[in-house]
């Protein structure tokens, strides 16, 4: 019964995977995480059992990483195949610790239904996480019980899934006083996010006409030299039939595909050498540009940037990607091993950038738009966006490419984690992306409009510019889950003796 039950818990979360964003997905998740509370309460191979789940969960929930490698890496089949093969097991350990964990904290977590909640925590902070996905994400689908995020990020509704779900699967051992309290921290949380979503249903803030455009360019054609010039001349043209007074245009990651010095002095002028034309977008039209693109600070530094043109023509500094993307813009490990860099020759030797950054330009009414991108991956990176809306970002932008993804549920997957981002800083959210999923998320983390993925298309939004700061955002929130999974981690490592029942 054991095995079963292991087995089904990594099922259900795998199918959950496969439909992000959906209400299936959040029943799932509910799912998944009670057959998980039930299987830990077995003793038998216990840690064995976890073990395999986990390797069930990344080998079917995140199947398309493969791909990923194999295209964004360059890297051969059988290359591509042990990489792939040691994230799934090096990632599964997670799911070892988080048994190990279960069984080893005092008595007293599993009178209060407190040990499967507790122990993940251990396992979610103690060890590395390549793609950070959490049982919480899935709740993106049942929005009420979501909108705690603002208060405690994804990690408390993930915290109060496992508590719930441990208090019942454990009836037996739990009290009767921790089971109504489990009850209650949920409804209250439910009567939390009726509020909030009676709040930002309709926020208030200086609007903001936005229009992000989609090229829907192959990878063959992005890499082909022989395209750069077109791919943006695409991008250019299907910008000018939308461009307007006061409308930010948003082009995705790397667009412009010829680097540009990162001095914006320099920048300004800079021109195709092949062709003479200006290497930056501009209509002269009171329209703004936010592209991706790659820039130079000498020869040894070279970035992945976010690059605003304003209404006038002029430029603010460029954003450097932060979260580099190993095998495609570095090669982990190539300083001590540099036979790795000749296996993935294909791969970019980028810096990485500093900080975040708040990116503005002023509107005819005189406000000022203040906006901080994130570029690729950084949009499930909750500490990213979270500085960002600290420094003063009213609207956070997403520039990603993720073609490398392919026919998979691989970008719905990206956007339900990124949809968290909005409801944690109570911040629309916009993404725009190569060939999808380009999307607008408002505060409450809803997809407000989209583009089909694989098609070409500009995606039109009038947004609101918003300053409030919620709880998430002004508190270091993420330091007290830090805190209190070191704890559990120093409960766990104290002698067994007197810790009562451990099955």
């Amino acid at each position: 019964m054991g095995w079963l039950l292991s087995l089904a818990a990594a099922a259900t979360l795998v199918a959950a995977w496969w439909m992000p964003g959906t209400a299936e997905c959040a029943a799932l998740g509910w799912t998944s995480a009670t057959l998980f509370a039930v299987s830990f309460l077995n003793p038998q191979r216990r840690i064995l059992r976890s073990f395999v789940a986990g390797l069930l969960t990344y080998t079917g929930g995140f199947y398309w990483l493969y791909g990923t490698i194999s295209d964004f890496g360059g890297f051969p089949f059988a290359a591509a195949a042990l990489i792939f093969a040691l994230f799934v097991v090096g990632s599964s350990v997670q799911f070892i610790f988080w048994a190990f964990a279960w069984e080893r904290l005092p008595a007293w977590a599993a009178r209060f239904g407190l040990r499967t909640a507790l122990a993940w925590l251990v396992a979610y902070h103690f060890w590395i996480k390549i793609f950070p996905w959490d049982f919480g994400h899935t709740q993106i689908g049942f929005l009420p019980l979501a909108q705690i995020a603002d208060i405690g990020g994804v990690t408390v509704v993930t915290f109060l899934m496992l508590w719930v779900t441990e208090c019942f699967a454990a009836r037996r051992t739990v009290s009767l006083a921790c089971r109504t309290g489990s009850c209650a921290a949920l409804a209250a949380a439910l009567f939390y996010g009726v509020a909030a979503e009676q709040r930002y249903a309709n926020p208030s803030g200086v609007r903001l006409k936005t229009a992000m455009v989609q090229g829907n360019v192959s990878l063959q054609r992005k890499h082909d030299m022989s395209y750069f010039t077109v791919n943006q001349e695409q991008y250019l043209k299907t910008s000018a039939h939308v461009a307007e007074r006061d409308l930010l245009i948003i082009w995705p990651e790397s667009t412009i595909t010829k680097f540009i010095p990162a001095d914006t002095s320099v920048a300004y002028h800079a021109v195709d050498r092949e062709t003479g034309e200006p290497l930056l977008p501009f209509l002269n039209d009171g329209s703004a540009f936010l592209v991706g693109g790659l820039t130079y600070r000498s020869r040894s530094e070279y970035f992945n940037s976010s690059i605003l043109i304003r209404p006038d023509g002029s430029l603010d500094t460029p954003y450097n990607k932060i979260i580099l993307m190993p095998f495609g813009e570095y090669t982990p490990m190539s300083s001590w091993l540099p036979w790795l860099e000749e296996i993935n020759s294909t791969a970019g030797q980028f810096t990485p950038g500093e900080s975040p950054s708040v990116l503005s330009f002023p509107l005819s009414s005189g406000a000022q738009a203040k906006l901080s991108p994130l570029i690729c991956y950084e949009d499930v990176i909750p500490d990213i966006a979270r500085k960002a809306t600290q420094l003063g970002a009213e609207l956070l932008v997403n520039q990603t490419n993720d073609a490398w993804f392919g026919k998979s549920v691989a970008p719905y997957q990206h956007h339900m984690i990124a949809s968290f981002r909005a409801i944690e800083n109570r911040r629309y959210l916009l993404r725009s992306t190569n060939t999808g999923l380009t999307a607008v998320v408002d505060p409450l983390g809803r997809t407000a409009a989209s583009l089909l993925p694989f098609t070409e298309g500009v995606l039109p939004m009038e947004i609101e510019l918003l300053s409030a700061q919620t709880i998430f955002t002004s508190f270091p929130v993420y330091a007290l889950w830090l805190l209190l999974a070191v704890i559990s981690a120093l409960l766990v490592c104290l002698p067994l003796k007197g810790r009562g029942n451990r099955s």
